[in-house]
């Protein structure tokens, strides 16, 4: 009797394991016919927009000295953050998106050190009083590199929108907190301050003078960096050896009024003198901005071989005028969503300059633009249900918390030339809320008084961005760290 019962038994648990293999796979049958039929959508699984908890280091694409691992800060592979996963605060992030916007736009355009002193201090007056809150860049993206004899480890945000490279240094009137300690010149055999008649004492800085010491001030929409014009080597070491540039000008910060998420300064990636792009002569580089918060991308300094003979990176201008921007500015064509282009004129595009920035992490798009967008996603989406807006900036969400998948639409931006950047997912929407009840679009309308377009980092997420300043033009491509 119970030989006959454990037979029965087993059946039942056979028939059981065949019921769900053969579920599994209608279901993924489903998927994939959902998938072919929906070439301009991406199928999403709704989990894989939670924020990560494990970290998953992407190893640098390129073998070259000067390449490294580029890091989120919120993500559970920062060591900024102990490790732990850190969601995102996008009602922070909006705010220092405006103030970063009225800064970028302050500064498109401008004379480069040229006019009367009283052009040049009513200038700097403005930048410094377009913010209301204490708030620099509001980059994302960190690399670690050391600076000093012996060395010290400095960890800096990645910002294409800045010049000077800066951080903390001892003895601090006014720092704000970092995880590292302090950069301290007094132990290092290699630091020099730059005096004032130095070239090293670059106009960049907007430099003044005391006991013959070269000072910089660098300000960014709101909140600044002040403190002493040095000279310091700079190392990068990753497992393909070590690059070294000695003596690489910086700012020794003394007085910052602002915090970025415990990162000890910045490197700025502009196309100015004091940049690291210009002192290094690198002029050309390269990155991949992860696509998840858990993954790391990588930025690569100088041309190797895998670009010469990448194919699959596309060029765009940069726009050239008799008074060029510090910015990367380029020309957006067109914009389409689900394979079908935006209902606006072609006017439309060309009516505000496009800034690639990396200090920015929402796109901020002209009005007349994101009216289109948000009318066209909208359509799309409408079998799911919207919900409240949670803010005036991010006033197309829905609640996501009843679904195992959801179909997003696919968004590209066209550059000059003909440049397609499909956007990743996650440079479509946000997770708003952890519980998946705010899910939003990933794109902001500009002030109509400052109509400008940034292509921000979110945007940017699983692309590889490469940057010619010699060819002057701007590529995308597909990146290694989606």
């Amino acid at each position: 009797m119970s030989t006959y019962i454990s037979m029965i038994l087993r059946f039942l648990l056979q028939a059981f394991f065949l019921f769900l293999c053969l579920l599994c796979s209608v279901k993924n049958s489903y998927a994939k016919q959902a998938e072919a039929q929906c070439s301009d959508c991406h199928i999403v699984e709704v989990s894989s927009l939670l924020p990560p908890i494990v970290c998953n280091r992407t190893s640098t694409k390129v073998p070259n000295k000067a390449s490294l691992e580029v890091v989120s800060k919120y993500g559970p592979c920062s060591t900024i953050n102990e490790g732990k996963a850190k969601s995102p605060n996008y009602t922070e992030i909006l705010h220092k998106d405006r103030a970063r916007a009225k800064y970028i736009q302050s500064r498109i355009f401008r004379p480069k050190h040229s006019g009367s002193d009283d052009d040049d201090h009513l200038k700097r007056t403005e930048a410094l009083t377009v913010g209301a809150e204490p708030f620099l860049s509001n980059g994302e993206f960190y690399i670690t590199v050391s600076l000093g004899t012996p060395r010290q480890v400095v960890t800096l945000l990645l910002d294409t929108g800045s010049d000077i490279t800066w951080t903390q240094c001892k003895p601090c009137l006014k720092c704000f907190k970092q995880k590292t300690p302090l950069f301290d010149p007094t132990k290092s055999s290699t630091y020099s301050s730059v005096p004032c008649r130095s070239k090293a004492c670059l106009p960049d800085f907007q430099p003044t003078c005391s006991s013959n010491t070269c000072f910089y001030s660098v300000s960014y929409g709101s909140g600044s960096s002040d403190g002493h014009v040095a000279t310091e080597k700079l190392t990068i070491m990753n497992g393909f050896g070590t690059f070294v540039k000695y003596p690489y000008i910086f700012g020794c910060g003394t007085n910052n009024s602002a915090d970025i998420d415990g990162v000890t300064g910045l490197m700025g990636l502009a196309r100015t003198p004091s940049s690291f792009i210009s002192q290094t002569s690198q002029k050309y580089f390269s990155y991949c901005y992860p696509s998840s918060y858990g993954s790391t991308g990588y930025i690569t300094f100088g041309k190797s071989d895998d670009d010469i003979k990448n194919k699959f990176v596309k060029f765009t201008p940069i726009t050239t005028s008799p008074n060029q921007s510090l910015f990367y500015d380029i020309m957006v064509t067109g914009m389409t969503i689900a394979g079908e282009k935006l209902p606006v004129a072609s006017s439309e595009y060309t009516k505000s300059e496009t800034v690639t920035d990396s200090g920015t992490t929402l796109t901020v798009l002209p009005p007349s633009l994101y009216v289109a967008l948000r009318s066209a996603f909208r359509k799309q989406m409408s079998k799911y249900k919207m919900i409240k807006p949670v803010s005036d900036e991010l006033d197309t969400c829905y609640d996501f918390r009843s679904y195992d998948e959801v179909v997003i639409p696919k968004i590209s931006f066209f550059f000059k030339g003909g440049v397609e950047l499909e956007l990743d997912v996650k440079g479509i929407m946000v997770l708003y809320k952890k519980d998946l009840s705010q899910v939003c679009l990933a794109f902001q309308k500009a002030d109509p008084d400052n109509p400008i377009f940034i292509l921000g980092n979110s945007q940017l997420r699983g692309k590889e961005v490469h940057h010619d300043i010699v060819g002057q033009r701007v590529g995308f491509g597909p990146g290694g760290c989606s």
